[in-house]
């Protein structure tokens, strides 16, 4: 008598019956070509790139900051021109006769004692 078919193993004896089809049919071959074609690039930037953005934003903060600065600094040196041209116009008032008038003077000194008592 034979044995059943399915009981006993094929190949070697002594080694454990295989389970399911075997190794060779669940393997796919493999896909040479898709190693040697560029992969598709995403959207995403790479490193580089993501170095060279944040440089650039930082040197455009810079940038805005020194304007900013150099924006504020005119602002001073110009309200501060025009209170020397103000001061120089009040003191260089004189009259007919080439005496030097007061009144503006006064009110000058006046303005700068009321600037230091809000200090």
């Amino acid at each position: 008598m034979a044995p059943a078919r399915g009981s006993q193993s094929q190949g070697k004896p002594g080694r454990k019956p295989a389970k399911g089809p075997g190794k060779v049919a669940h393997k796919q071959k493999p896909n040479f070509k898709s190693k040697n074609q560029p992969k598709p690039k995403a959207n995403k930037p790479n490193k580089p790139e993501i170095r060279r953005n944040k440089r650039n934003e930082k040197i455009a903060q810079e940038r805005a900051e020194q304007e900013k600065v150099r924006a504020e600094r005119d602002a001073r040196v110009k309200a501060y021109k025009k209170q020397r041209l103000e001061k120089t116009k009040a003191i260089s008032k004189k009259t007919q006769r080439g005496q030097p008038l007061m009144k503006d003077r006064m009110q000058l000194l006046l303005k700068q004692i009321e600037e230091m008592k809000r200090r």
